[in-house]
């Protein structure tokens, strides 16, 4: 007799990237704060909880420049408290704007080609708007929820970042997310 698995194809999984999720946009007082981070950080909670209790491949990327290159020895570069990485979610650190520019986050995210990747995180005029540029360069379908991207060190540039991605990358808000259906509703 066939096994099940064998009659049916196995649905397709989707992705969550998690950028930045790092304590310097949580902590007052440090370069990258802002006071609706920490609103930010709950609904980035939310949403990775929900990721995780339904099986998607969860994937996360944090900056590692200059400030940060001895990292762990800066505790403000650590993971948010509740958002830090499971064992079995791949970490990887990049130096510029891009997630992509990480040859291991690049190749892993090459396995996301025709699935639903969903993006949340900080720095949506920058580094947010560069991963999922690259992205989609890449092949892949990105989807930002969009009460789970902060605005980062610009703010005033968030609604600028959204009007560039809007013809290529999909935004969702995370009340958007069916709690059963891996789909994304309109």
């Amino acid at each position: 007799m066939l096994a099940r698995s064998n009659l049916w194809p196995a649905p397709s999984r989707p992705w969550l990237v998690c950028l930045d999720l790092q304590r310097d946009y949580v902590v007052p007082g440090r370069p990258r704060y802002a006071a609706e981070n920490a609103e930010i950080a709950a609904t980035c909670a939310r949403v990775l909880g929900y990721a995780r209790d339904e099986n998607w491949r969860i994937v996360h990327s944090q900056l590692r420049d200059d400030e940060t290159a001895a990292w762990p020895r800066d505790l403000f570069h650590a993971p948010i408290e509740g958002l830090r990485p499971l064992i079995s979610e791949p970490v990887f650190f990049r130096q510029g704007l891009s997630a992509f520019g990480s040859p291991g986050f690049a190749a892993e995210l090459r396995l996301a080609r025709g699935k639903d990747v969903f993006l949340i995180g900080f720095s949506l005029a920058d580094t947010c708007l560069a991963t999922a540029l690259a992205g989609v360069d890449a092949g892949v379908s990105m989807i930002f929820v969009e009460d789970a991207v902060g605005p980062g060190s610009a703010p005033d540039m968030a609604e600028a970042a959204r009007a560039v991605l809007r013809p290529w990358v999909r935004l969702t808000p995370s009340r958007r997310l069916r709690l059963r259906s891996l789909e994304v509703v309109s």
